[in-house]
Order: structure tokens, then C-alpha cells, then sequence
């Protein structure tokens, strides 16, 4: 087929799927927004300031347009020694510090489009254009919700909690996952930064205050596997197998703490999982003896032109990208970012370091590779190195037998007898070998094969967040608006979406991020287990 337009993606008949022909084919836009809030976890913990919410919504700012500062003022709590008995109060007043903060909105649009011959012959005909719309709507809700994510994961200042008293997301190893332990001990450090606890209504009416801890599912695990959290549930919950938590899935209150998980999906030829526990999937083998260039972590599959996408953001979510939450932010000079550093020091930060992952191979072999953050576009992540014990002969002379904190001098599931291929053998058979033998390891990775990032032990980047009042700030400007195009001379029809809205997080009057903490720990993907040093 022709190009109907140089910077339009038209689906074509013989890519196009069944629809469902009930749908009906107009959606205004307080559907938009209901369906985008549908899908979107934060929407339920929306509120007005002074709601005791963690996301306080702004929406009567009409007048802003895209790229303006929605402004917003905080105060601390009075300070000063006050007057006892007949010492003068002149001089001796309270006194309070006010900061005001940003939160720059930005359009955000999406759309597609169909040719008339698709709309016409398909089972459903005009269905397909509304069913199409559905799903654009609650790709806003998750685009919102994502944002929300990686701000609050890349933005804190002053408020993140390791367990097990580690300092730093590179001193995490295996034993350092999320337990009920580890959130009661970090609730008093969240409290210390002047976290304060959300109003939650009950069944009877009545508010209560609690935090909240969101938990990615990947997470939630260690978590229910734990001894303590099963005995609570099997004596503080419902007799009934019905009612019970260790039977119905519900997720008990620890401690005075509400647990939420977040389940997450792999879709088709999408973004994976969740930027709180992030994954991709390898869409092109390759190996260290491979062309340096093809040794790129990429989702889409060159290997059929017609797949290749050099434009959906698979790898938004690992370690480097130059994530925005408004066009032109990283080079921004007149907004600073939390902490008052300048966001091109903010973004040089990210893409200056070096980062970890995992490939797991479907057929369980695991390989372990590292890049500069800089290499990672988004779309494609090209690797710096790649463990590997034998590099006498890496035509990508990428291949180190030292990569992170693992070694694997002297294993040998390099070569094979023949010099013609890549062993897949357990490791640790070599002298100072601290890779585990329980695993089988590689540096041929397939098509197919799970890319977990982690940190320089191998332990897999997970992270939970308590959510407390005044976690963030959403603004949003107008209403969510339907739009059309037309190319060819009608023949081309589609349909999409624009609005306006920004996020960030609150920031108190000292520059920290105090309405939630970001919880730091290591875990792992249920069915997707690798290695990690334990010490």
C-alpha cells in the first residue's frame, strides 16, 4: 500500500482483527475522561486540597495553556518560642516559611486511523473505529497513571527508605524485598519527613487515617509468602473460605497500613508490566560474537521490516532515558527541578550512569549486560557489556568476564569445543566464579527472552510506594476532547484524543518530597527468577 500521509501509521485491512459490532460508535468526552480514570489506580485517591488525598486535583485553571506553570504554594509549621507569663510577645512571635512549586501542563494527544475499505469489509464495520476509541481512552488512564510513576519514582528528594538499613539502591542484594517487617519499619521514617496519613472512608462512614502502600503484584509475593503476614490472615481474617484472605486474595491492613497491589500486563507489542517493577521483551537475538551494532535490547523484531517500530517507547521505563513529563524539559531553563537543581543536571544525572539487567532466555538461561544511560533512546537500549567468561573471539568485543558485581572468570559456558557457538552450562565452575550454579548461563540471548533491569548485584529494580495527603499534584486544564482527520480524500478516517494535564509531586517548604516515600527494594518476577548475590 502507498503512503497516505508521511507522518500518518494507517492500519490496514489485512492487519486489522475482528471487532466487537455492539460497541456504539460515538464517544463524548466525559467518556473519554470516566474511561481514562477507569484504568488509572491514582483516579481513587483524587481529591480537592484539604481532602486528605494523596493527589490533589487543580481544574479550575481554563485559562492556562500548554507549557504554562500551574502554581502552588505550601507553608510550613510555625516556629518561634511564643511568651510565657509576662514575657513580652514583641519579638518572641511564631514565624512560618512559604515555597511555591510548579506543575507545568502539556498536551498529550493520540490517535489512529483506518482506510474505508477496512471499515467497510470488516466484521463490525463501524464498530472497529469505536472500539478503537475505547482502547485510546484507557491508554490515557495508564499514560497518566505511568507518569504519575516514573515521577514520583525519579523525582523524590530526601525520601526514599531502603530495607534492611542499605543507603542505596546499589547496595541491594537478594534478601532485601519488601516484607511486613520492612513496612513497619519504614512508616516511621515516612512519619519523620512529615508524611501524614490519607483519610480512607469505612464501610460505616465514618473517615479513617492511614498510609497507603501501592505494591507492584510483582512485589506482593514476598509479602503474602511471609510467615507473619500468614498468620495474621489466618487469625485475624474471616473464618469463612469465602472471606478469608489466605483463600479470597484480599489484601488485610498490616499494622494499621493499607496494602494495595497493582496488577500489571504484558501486552502485545506494547510496554511491559509496570514502571515500578519494570520488564521488556527481546524482539531480535543476538549474542557477544555479534555485530557490535546488533547488540541492542530492542522489542520490535528487524528481522521482518514490516514490525520494525522505532517509535513506541518499550524501554521508557529502564535505567537512562531521558523520561519528560512536558515537551522540552530536559533542556528547560526556566523550571527547576524537586531540590532546586536544574533539570539539566537532573537529566544529566540519569543518563551519565551505568545500568544492569537481565535476559533471561525462554528456555531459562540467563545473561547479564550493562549500558550507559545515554544509549538508552526509549525504543532501543544499546549495550556497553556483556558478561562473559571466554573473549578470545567476541566479534562484538563487548564480552567481560568481570560485569557489575558478578564474575565469571574461569566458568565455561563461553565457546564451545567446536568455537563455533555459546554453551548454555551452570556457573561458578571457575576459580573466584560467584555465578550461581543453580542457573544456566549465556551470552547468546533469544528472541523472545525477558530483559529485567537491576543493580550491580543482580538485584531486580522493584519499588512500592507509601502514599500519604499531599503526595502529588495533578492539573488538569479543559476538557479531554475527541478529534478526527481525514487523508486521501476521505478514504482514510480517524479518530483520537487531546488534553491537557501535568503531574508532580508536592514539595515542602525545605525542597523534600514529604507526602510519600518511595520504597527501594529488590524482588522477583514470579515464573521470571534470576540470580542475585545474597551478600
Amino acid at each position: 500500500m502507498s503512503e497516505y500521509h508521511a507522518e500518518s501509521v494507517v492500519s490496514t485491512l489485512a492487519a486489522a482483527v475482528a471487532a466487537d459490532p455492539s460497541v456504539v460508535a460515538k464517544v463524548y468526552s466525559q467518556q473519554l475522561r470516566k474511561g481514562a480514570r477507569s484504568v488509572d489506580d491514582f483516579a481513587m485517591f483524587e481529591g480537592a486540597e484539604g481532602s486528605g488525598k494523596p493527589f490533589i486535583v487543580r481544574k479550575d485553571i481554563a485559562s492556562a495553556h500548554a507549557g504554562d506553570e500551574v502554581k502552588f504554594t505550601v507553608m510550613s509549621q510555625p516556629r518561634g518560642p511564643g511568651a510565657r507569663g509576662e514575657q513580652p510577645l514583641r519579638g518572641n512571635e511564631s514565624s512560618v516559611d512559604f515555597k511555591t512549586f510548579g506543575c507545568v501542563v502539556d498536551f498529550w494527544r493520540d490517535a489512529f486511523k483506518f482506510t474505508k475499505k477496512q471499515l467497510k469489509f470488516m466484521a463490525g464495520g463501524g464498530g472497529v473505529k469505536s472500539a478503537v476509541l475505547l482502547a485510546l481512552r484507557e491508554k490515557l488512564g495508564r499514560r497518566r497513571m505511568n507518569d504519575m510513576k516514573m515521577a514520583l519514582k525519579l523525582q523524590g528528594v530526601g525520601n526514599t527508605i531502603y530495607p534492611n538499613a542499605r543507603k542505596t539502591f546499589a547496595s541491594l542484594n537478594a534478601l532485601d524485598t519488601l516484607t511486613p517487617s520492612g513496612i513497619t519499619n519504614a512508616i516511621p521514617q515516612w512519619r519523620r519527613l512529615g508524611g501524614r496519613s490519607i483519610v480512607v472512608t469505612s464501610r460505616h462512614g465514618s473517615p479513617v487515617y492511614k498510609p497507603m502502600v501501592y505494591i507492584p503484584d510483582a512485589a506482593i509475593a514476598s509479602i503474602k509468602n511471609s510467615s507473619s503476614y500468614e498468620q495474621a490472615a489466618m487469625h485475624g481474617g474471616a473464618r469463612s473460605n469465602e472471606e478469608n484472605p489466605l483463600f479470597s486474595g484480599k489484601l488485610l491492613d498490616w499494622n494499621g497500613v493499607g496494602l494495595f497491589e497493582h496488577a500489571s500486563v504484558d501486552p502485545e507489542n506494547d510496554q511491559c508490566a509496570d514502571p515500578l517493577a519494570p520488564r521488556a521483551i527481546l524482539g531480535m537475538g543476538f549474542g557477544v560474537d555479534s555485530p557490535a551494532a546488533d547488540c541492542v535490547l530492542r522489542s520490535d523484531s528487524t528481522a521482518t521490516p514490516a514490525k520494525t517500530d522505532l517509535k513506541t517507547p518499550y524501554m521508557a521505563w529502564m535505567g537512562g532515558y531521558a523520561y519528560e513529563w512536558y515537551e522540552g524539559q530536559s533542556h528547560s531553563t526556566a523550571t527547576t527541578a524537586p531540590g532546586g537543581v536544574a533539570w539539566t543536571a537532573f537529566y544529566s544525572s540519569i543518563t551519565s550512569a551505568t545500568y544492569y539487567a537481565w535476559v533471561l532466555n525462554p528456555d531459562g538461561s540467563v545473561g547479564f549486560v550493562s549500558w550507559v544511560g545515554s544509549d538508552n533512546n526509549g525504543n532501543q537500549i544499546k549495550l556497553t557489556h556483556i558478561l562473559n567468561p571466554d573473549n578470545t573471539a567476541d566479534a562484538s568485543g563487548l564480552g567481560v568476564a568481570t560485569l557489575g558485581n558478578l564474575v565469571a572468570t574461569g566458568d565455561n559456558w563461553g565457546l564451545n569445543t567446536a568455537g563455533t557457538d555459546y554453551a548454555r552450562l551452570p556457573g561458578g565452575a571457575g576459580s573466584g566464579s560467584n555465578c550461581s550454579p543453580d542457573f544456566v548461563w549465556t551470552s547468546q540471548f533469544d528472541a523472545g527472552a525477558y530483559i529485567i533491569p537491576c543493580n550491580a548485584n543482580g538485584a531486580v529494580d522493584m519499588c512500592s510506594l507509601i502514599l500519604g495527603q499531599d503526595t502529588a499534584v495533578r492539573a488538569y486544564v479543559g476538557d479531554d476532547l475527541l478529534v478526527g482527520d481525514k487523508d486521501d480524500y476521505s478514504f482514510v478516517d480517524g479518530g483520537g484524543y487531546e488534553t491537557i494535564f501535568g503531574q508532580a509531586p508536592c514539595i515542602r517548604t525545605d525542597g523534600k518530597t514529604s507526602g510519600y516515600s518511595l520504597l527501594r527494594h529488590a524482588g522477583q518476577h514470579p515464573g521470571l527468577e534470576v540470580p542475585t548475590l545474597s551478600a
